[in-house]
């Protein structure tokens, strides 16, 4: 288990033990979201959080100002509070989405990792995790990012298993059956 992995796990077991609401927990998931946003956004809130240059005391400062201005405080306000005494906050992207892996798995589903050539909207994201979850038998969520070099369409990993139907793939294995009479094992 990764390091990001663990903290979130203790992050949602915090929530969970609780007895926290499901309301309660999406709102520390989209206030996660939210602290995570805004270290992206903001380069020099980024460099500030992860310098070593700057103690913990003072991180600690920073991040009790920042999660104040947005609103963060309860189990998740305690938690930031503890990863900038920890200097554990160069980990929050990847502890987000290990919470959001977390709990969907919590919930008998999986996330999977969807990269496209070009952005998906919404209801197309919908579509495909309703039919990958038809398809594996258990609630899909997808991560989606974008890669211009696939040319066009999909490739969706779900549990160690990639699913390629990209033009990439396609063009690779037409060039293996043309080049080596075989096709590829993509």
């Amino acid at each position: 288990m990764s390091v990001a992995r663990a903290y979130a796990k203790a992050l949602y077991e915090a929530a969970t033990e609780t007895k926290l609401t499901a309301a309660d927990v999406d709102q520390i998931e989209a206030q996660l979201d939210a602290f995570v946003l805004a270290v992206d956004q903001n380069p020099n809130f980024k460099t500030l959080i992860e310098t070593a240059a700057l103690g913990s005391k003072e991180k600690i400062s920073v991040v009790a100002a920042v999660s104040e201005k947005l609103g963060i405080g309860g189990i998740l306000g305690r938690f930031l509070v503890l990863m900038a005494r920890k200097e554990r906050l160069s980990l929050l992207k990847a502890i987000r989405g290990s919470f959001a892996e977390i709990r969907l798995e919590s919930q008998g589903g999986v996330l999977g990792q969807l990269v496209s050539a070009d952005p998906l909207d919404a209801k197309d994201l919908e579509e495909l995790s309703r039919s990958f979850g038809q398809k594996l038998g258990k609630k899909i969520s997808f991560r989606p990012s974008i890669d211009s070099s696939l040319l066009a369409g999909i490739k969706v990993t779900v549990n160690g298993v990639t699913y390629d139907g990209t033009l990439r793939s396609q063009l690779q294995q037409l060039r293996d059956r043309l080049v080596f009479g075989t096709s590829s094992a993509n």
